[in-house]
């Protein structure tokens, strides 16, 4: 089960260790059956916390930086929601509504499930 609570029928178990062998891995990625931060056994708390990051570079004014740091969040984990709920965040405090609109339904649908 991915974090955003829906099924993900990830069935690997992608760690040192495991006896797959690289092209299963690469396989496995390239058929959305595996995310970069389930690859790399990143936690959902510490994606929390690298969003909380993101957002508090975001209320220092520090958009660039906060861009940097989501961006890369979304390509670890793009079925987060909470990921594209502060990248839209991000836009709506640079004045960019139709940037920010698309974000924000890009959250929903990974929050419905319906991807």
């Amino acid at each position: 089960m991915s974090s955003n609570g829906h099924e993900r029928n990830c069935q690997l178990e992608v760690k040192k260790g495991s006896g797959m062998k690289k092209h299963e891995v690469l396989e496995a990625f390239q058929s959305g059956e595996v995310s970069i931060r389930e690859m790399k056994g990143i936690t959902t708390n510490e994606m929390k916390a690298a969003i909380k990051a993101g957002r508090t570079l975001m209320q220092a004014g520090e958009y660039q930086a906060a861009a940097e740091v989501l961006s890369g969040l979304a390509l670890y984990d793009p079925f987060l929601p909470d990921v594209w709920l502060a990248i839209e965040e991000l836009f709506r405090r640079e004045s960019r509504p139709q940037q920010a609109a698309l974000f924000g339904d890009i959250a929903r649908i990974m929050a419905a499930g319906a991807y």
